[in-house]
């Protein structure tokens, strides 16, 4: 019982807000995130002066603008060691999710958290900052027709402070929100077409990495989890199984058995 409730809560999804999901049904649209790397002094040094063996991550988490509402659940990178004076840190991860909830209200908040160890050899976590990755927009130059390099901005606090009611949209430019100066992450956002054959294995609004192990599909290759794109199953992909149908788009089947039903 005690493994099936931790199986249980590591897995449990946050809904979309009750208003938001009484809105007419759009066709889910998958998407592939890959964060690259901070630059800037992002961690305090107080933080640095407090703290032994300081590393860093980045969270991600769905969030409405609108009604002020996270939901889905939080996902985070590996941890990656920091150097000292502060310098780049480079993650290179990707993720990747599919939602149809196509609105600009829509983000995705970036959290940047540091974790070291303090004196008495207990670990401690701070968060550093956050930032408002936009991943419908209305312009022509939307992350979702664009797929070229591009650094968000991030923001003193933490990303509980886009719950306050005085934080109306654009949040970005807001006279409560203040920038981090000369810190940044870089980021590619693009849609991830390929992904499309294997919704029936991902819930929506669910952040996954490569590398991350999913039910139904074997892991990517390499260390990176970079799901491929290429077509890797012959035939008519009308009458592909769906496991032939995740093969296809990059996914590998768990087993070669499950396509002939073995």
């Amino acid at each position: 019982m005690n493994d099936w409730h931790r199986i249980f809560t590591q897995n449990v999804l946050v809904p979309p807000h009750p208003q938001r999901a009484r809105q007419p049904v759009k066709e889910s649209t998958a998407f592939q995130c890959v964060l690259k790397w901070l630059d800037g002094p992002i961690i305090r040094q107080g933080v640095l002066e407090v703290l032994s063996e300081v590393e860093c991550h980045l969270r991600v988490s769905f969030f409405d603008v609108t009604y002020r509402h996270f939901f889905g659940r939080t996902w985070k990178t590996t941890v990656q060691p920091t150097k000292r004076p502060p310098s780049r840190i480079v993650f290179n991860e990707p993720l990747y999710f599919h939602t149809s909830l196509n609105h600009p209200h829509i983000v995705a908040v970036v959290e940047v958290v540091a974790e070291g160890k303090k004196r008495d050899g207990t670990l401690q976590t701070s968060s550093c900052g956050f930032g408002i990755l936009r991943i419908f927009s209305n312009q022509p130059n939307s992350p979702t027709s664009a797929s070229q390099d591009k650094r968000l901005r991030l923001y003193h606090g933490t990303p509980r402070a886009l719950l306050h009611p005085l934080l109306q949209d654009p949040a970005e430019q807001n006279k409560h929100m203040t920038l981090i100066e000369n810190c940044s992450l870089q980021y590619t956002l693009k849609p991830h077409p390929a992904l499309e054959p294997a919704f029936h294995l991902l819930p929506e609004n669910l952040l996954v990495s490569g590398l991350q192990q999913i039910p139904g599909l074997l892991p990517a290759h390499g260390e990176s989890g970079m799901w491929p794109t290429g077509r890797w199953w012959p035939g008519d992909p009308g009458t592909a199984p769906a496991c032939g149908r995740a093969q296809r788009s990059g996914l590998r089947a768990e087993a070669a058995g499950r396509c002939t039903g073995a």
